[in-house]
């Protein structure tokens, strides 16, 4: 048995005597294994022989002595001093074996210097450790580095705790010792890029020549698997950057390399040999899931006849197994085997997976947009209601090529109705088809001949997505639409509608999701447009159509009616004569400045009025417009914000001018808020016509 074991067993029979006879006879062995003699040293103290595991410690430092191995002597003396009490009294041998072990180093004088190793009150197994991690960091020493490639040290600064190195794009890289483990890899003798100090230039001619063999030196100088990232990173410098996806496509050609995941984190292992690569990938295909089998056959199929055919027969298998209770699964799986060159048998029929009432779902549940294509097309040329099924994909997917390929495939099959319907919902909707809205806006916004469909309300619809968590994933994307030549500046200058740019220029200061940069582009672009907006605005007065035609019905009764009555009792009480006792001329003449009053206030409120549309009330919180209920305990009560023509607070129907209102307007449902002296709860906000 290995010296550790006999050893170890010696010790549990507590047979201390025989265990240092085994010590000893061990010290004369060619070869001494220092890690095997520290974990028995260990085991003497846990089993309370700290005296012996000393000595025999001490023997071991002797004896490596010696031989000279210096080395591996700091590493026993550390390890005894660690456990003395008197730690200094081991300063000479420990000094002895860091100057014998790395004196050589160009920066050790500096580092010892620095460590003040010979302080007499210092600990000399915490300095000598410390001598030791900076002298890794020695200059000429070589690392590897994430994003920067292989470098040298060039400078070692203990005194500011840094090492600084060059790379090949970056010179003097400042790292700091104390994260310099978390950062750099050593590169160790034998290591491929260690060649890019030596001989640059056969390095770069090697990795041109042999991209494949490049790929595998590398891995197995890392001796780990590794990411696209990874290697590039360590090609800086060696392959251009101008060349990187041809020799890259080049590199993972080597049978030998095995890839494992997917996408930017997929994986790249060395396997020592053709079939022990072929081993690794069948056992991590029968260990993986369906989509990771996919993958794997895809990329793997080409190595041999007898890997292609053992993936196509088994995923053949797996699709009959799951073709009743997941045809999607099934569906993908089979799509997939007819493009592979394995063989294969199958009894399931690929039409019949997406033939049914629920094609659609089948469709939107392969995870491949490819396939998502593929599925579509033959929905196309099988279903009897494809239309149907294209429609549902619609608000199912989220690939914009493929929504644009549904509505393409509607519009050439003349269904330019259920294309229009498709558009009205999405639009009527946005946040139930947050993809469909922005493949829609991303539509108008590269066809300037679809400018018809870009309209004011359109641009208020996108200001309001951005507020909205449905549209998370395309909200970047829809701020781009605010940029200097997007949809939004368009949309502003190809519209004749002041009152909507007023409006627009009043609304975008209430949305914070639009950066101020780009509120003050679409700002400006109004401004340019209607240089009336540059005047101050009067404040409006909001009001249903209905109260604006009763207003101007007012007005018109005022002048055509009104006055012209009025008139005719003002010159008949003049031709009574003696003005200063006329009641009559006096009563007519206060009539006259009371209707002319009236009749400029009504046409100034007029000339002010916002109507309130409403589709366009925005229910997200109280506004003009909007009817809220609240509730205190068991009283409840229904609360309309309108316009000052219609205010009637004994109705519950408050002006938006009210104090009132302005204690309730911009609160959301579930808050509370304080009405008529009492805290209420908002229950729920809808429009005033609900």
């Amino acid at each position: 048995m290995p010296f550790r074991e006999d050893a170890q067993q010696l010790i549990n029979q507590k047979k201390f005597e025989d265990l240092e006879g085994l010590w000893m006879s061990q010290l004369d062995a060619k070869t001494l294994d220092v890690d095997a003699f520290l974990t028995i040293a260990k085991s003497l103290r846990k089993a309370e022989q700290r005296t012996q595991s000393d000595t025999l410690l001490g023997l071991l430092g002797d004896t490596l002595k010696e031989r000279q191995l210096w080395p591996e002597r700091l590493v026993v003396l550390k390890e005894i001093g660690r456990l003395s009490k008197h730690p200094a009294s081991l300063r000479q041998p420990i000094e002895e074996s860091l100057r014998k072990a790395l004196g050589t180093h160009k920066g050790f004088p500096r580092a010892f210097e620095f460590a003040k190793f010979n302080d007499p009150a210092s600990n000399p197994v915490e300095r000598a450790e410390k001598i030791e991690a900076w002298l890794t960091y020695d200059e000429g020493e070589q690392f590897f580095m994430a994003g920067r490639g292989a470098g040298v040290v060039t400078e070692l600064n203990p005194e500011l705790g840094i090492a600084r190195l060059d790379f090949e794009k970056d010179k003097r890289v400042s790292v700091p010792l104390g994260a310099a483990a978390k950062f750099l890899t050593p590169l160790p003798e034998g290591h491929i890029l260690r060649e890019k100090f030596r001989d640059p230039a056969a390095l770069k001619a090697q990795a041109t020549k042999s991209p494949s063999e490049m790929f595998a030196l590398v891995l197995q100088s890392f001796g780990r698997a590794m990411m696209m990232g990874e290697v590039r990173d360590a090609m800086i410098g060696v392959v251009p950057e101008e060349k990187w996806s041809s020799w890259w496509t080049a590199a993972r050609k080597n049978q030998q390399i095995v890839v494992s995941g997917t996408g930017a984190k997929a994986t790249y292992a060395y396997a020592g040999s053709t079939g022990e690569a072929e081993k690794s990938i069948r056992r991590d295909f029968e260990r993986a899931d369906v989509k990771t089998k996919l993958d794997l056959a895809r990329k793997h199929s080409a190595r041999s006849k007898e890997l292609a055919d053992f993936f196509s027969s088994h995923l053949s298998t797996e699709a009959a197994k799951v073709a009743k209770n997941d045809p999607s699964t099934a569906w993908q799986i089979l799509a997939t085997l007819e493009s592979l060159p394995g063989s294969y048998s199958s009894d399931v029929d690929t039409a019949a997976l997406l033939g049914g009432p629920l094609a659609s779902r089948t469709i939107a549940a392969v995870g491949d947009k490819q396939l998502r294509e593929r599925a579509l097309a033959q929905v196309r040329q099988n279903h009897p209601e494809w239309q149907k099924v294209f429609s549902e994909s619609f608000f199912l997917d989220d690939e914009p090529r493929i929504l644009t390929a549904i509505m393409d495939q509607l519009e050439s099959a003349g269904a330019t109705d259920l294309r229009d319907r498709l558009v009205d919902e999405t639009l009527r909707y946005p946040r139930r088809h947050p993809r469909a809205f922005y493949w829609f806006v991303k539509r108008l916004s590269d066809d300037e001949t679809l400018n018809d469909r870009a309209s004011y309300a359109l641009l208020f619809q996108m200001l309001d997505a951005l507020t909205h968590d449905e549209f998370s994933p395309v909200r970047a994307r829809l701020k781009d639409m605010f940029d200097k030549g997007g949809l939004a500046l368009r949309i502003v200058m190809g519209v004749e509608n002041e009152e909507q740019a007023r409006k627009l220029q009043e609304t975008l200061d209430r949305y914070g999701a639009v950066e101020e940069y780009r509120r003050d582009l679409i700002k400006q672009a109004l401004l340019t447009k209607y240089s009336a907006l540059r005047e101050p605005q009067q404040e409006p007065v909001y009001a249903t159509a209905a109260m604006l035609e009763q207003k101007r019905g007012e007005l018109q009764h005022l002048r055509n009616v009104e006055i012209p009555a009025n008139s005719k009792a003002l010159q008949a009480a003049r031709e009574m004569g003696d003005l200063r006792e006329n009641f009559e001329y006096k009563a007519a003449r206060s009539r006259a400045e009371y209707l002319s009053a009236r009749v400029a206030e009504l046409a100034g409120e007029i000339s002010r009025v916002r109507l309130l549309d409403p589709n366009q009330i925005d229910t997200s919180a109280v506004r003009v417009g909007t009817k809220a209920l609240l509730s205190n305990g068991d009283v409840r009560r229904e609360v309309t914000v309108l316009g000052p023509w219609e205010s009637a607070p004994e109705h519950g129907i408050y002006s938006n001018e009210s104090e009132v209102a302005k204690k309730l307007i911009g609160h959301a449902a579930g808050e509370i808020v304080s009405f008529m002296g009492n805290d209420y709860m908002i229950e729920s906000i809808s429009k005033w016509t609900e």
